[in-house]
């Protein structure tokens, strides 16, 4: 039989698609094993002497950008590269399903019960630099701790947050739309933003992990513009140039600048942001995967580890306990994903479930942590309230429940960052149930 000439050419992009990919796959195994072989010299990589090797190789050293092919690549063991074919083969899946993906109800109100969301508290966002009573009935002189003893942390929805640092404010990978890729098309949001970006106080600084649309939207990308500074890996600059927004800073991983407002000088704090790893992949589109970075972003009071964004990420322990090797152990706050992670044959390299979140909270050890990436989207099979289900009871069982949350959309939480140990007591809602303080 003859092939036809589109026959011909859809075999012969099939066929150089797969050699490619082969490649990369081959490559990238070959180059994480000669990283791990190789006796690394502290001079061979322009590093001090002072540098402290674990096994001859720094973390920043062993896990520094890889590419492969002209694309980004995980210099991680433990990710497996997939394909566009394994892609297609899940969404062809995903349109057989005898149920709802995701247990979803049929009923509203049922939804809006399971997923409850709440307004901000929007007096204790706008005043972080006043002592605002905390409002505890049974405790009159009680206070929320001052700001610089404080994070506030408010969740938009998958991993978007206001988060308050002193006198830094601080948004993490911006989302507050209600579809992911357009109204007629892709998936829906299960609930509405419990605020839209224009009822926060002014953003300082914008935290962007990777370039996917859930994480990186275009409507608020043109609202928030030049008004604040973007801090972004490599490659995403590019990208936001086209929205004519160029106040960007783009990092590799392991490179570290300097964050400042005029409310942190005046609360005399030194701020640093350092881009670190994760085991993740970036793309808009089919044909741009991982043309850009990926990362997470540890945030640091006086050199000191203070709050991590880690975005989007697979498990790795030398990962983690290498950021943790790093920066130092003691982060005040981490936020980490804990959905989208079944079937874990697919996602597994991609995203971490509520176990493997809580392993990452103890490898970093972090005092506390809050679950983000769940509820917000349906994208993968676990029924929708089990990453927050599940994190709890896991939290509960290692020991840290105090000191771990998924929370309801849109409430405020107060984490009190002295030198208390933090986690001894359990949370506490404030100011008449618009806040939860965490200490």
């Amino acid at each position: 039989m003859k092939l036809g000439i589109k026959a011909k050419t859809g075999l012969g992009l099939v066929v150089a698609y797969t050699a490619y990919s082969t490649y990369v796959h081959l490559r990238t195994h070959y180059e994480i094993n000669d990283r791990l072989d190789k006796k690394l010299k502290s001079t061979d990589f322009g590093l001090s002497s002072n540098v402290s090797l674990r096994d001859g190789i720094p973390p920043s050293v062993q896990f520094r950008p890889m590419v492969v092919g002209g694309k980004f690549v995980n210099p991680f063991s433990q990710y497996r590269h997939q394909t566009l074919f394994e892609f297609v083969y899940c969404n062809i899946v995903n349109l057989f399903h005898l149920t709802p993906r995701g247990g979803l109800p049929k009923d509203p109100k049922e939804l809006k019960k399971l997923l409850p969301s709440v307004t901000p508290d929007f007096q204790l966002l706008s005043e972080p630099v006043k002592q605002v009573s905390a409002l505890i009935p049974w405790k009159p002189k009680s206070f929320i701790p001052k700001p610089q003893d404080r994070i506030t942390l408010t969740w938009i929805g998958q991993s978007c947050a206001f988060v308050q640092l002193g006198g830094l404010n601080i948004l993490t990978d911006p989302f507050f739309g209600d579809h992911l890729v357009t109204s007629w098309m892709g998936p829906q949001r299960l609930s509405k933003a419990p605020c839209q970006f224009e009822d926060l106080p002014k953003v300082d600084i914008v935290l962007v992990s990777h370039d996917h649309p859930d994480h990186l939207e275009v409507d608020t990308v043109k609202k928030i513009g030049n008004s604040a500074l973007w801090v972004v890996p490599l490659g995403v600059k590019k990208f936001l140039a086209k929205y004519g927004v160029y106040n960007v800073a783009e990092l590799n991983w392991w490179e570290t600048m300097g964050l400042e407002t005029p409310k942190s000088q005046e609360l005399g704090e030194k701020w640093t942001v350092a881009c670190t790893p994760a085991m993740h992949w970036s793309g808009r589109k089919m044909y741009d995967a991982n043309s850009t970075l990926w990362g997470s972003f540890m945030v640091m009071k006086d050199g000191k580890p203070h709050f991590f964004h880690a975005g989007d990420t697979g498990y790795s322990p030398e990962l983690f306990r290498g950021i943790k090797e790093e920066y130092g152990p003691g982060c005040k706050l981490a936020m980490l994903p804990c959905g989208a992670y079944k079937p874990r044959w697919h996602l597994k390299s991609q995203h971490i479930d509520p176990q493997e979140a809580v392993n990452v909270m103890k490898d970093l050890e972090a005092k506390n942590m809050v679950g983000v990436h769940w509820g917000t989207f349906i994208l993968s099979d676990e029924k929708f309230t089990e990453p927050r289900d599940s994190l709890h009871k896991i939290a509960e069982d290692a020991g840290v429940g105090n000191s771990v949350l998924a929370p309801k959309f849109g409430q405020t939480l107060v984490f009190d960052t002295g030198d208390g140990k933090g986690g001894s007591h359990p949370p506490e809602e404030i100011r008449e149930g618009k806040a939860l303080l965490f200490r």
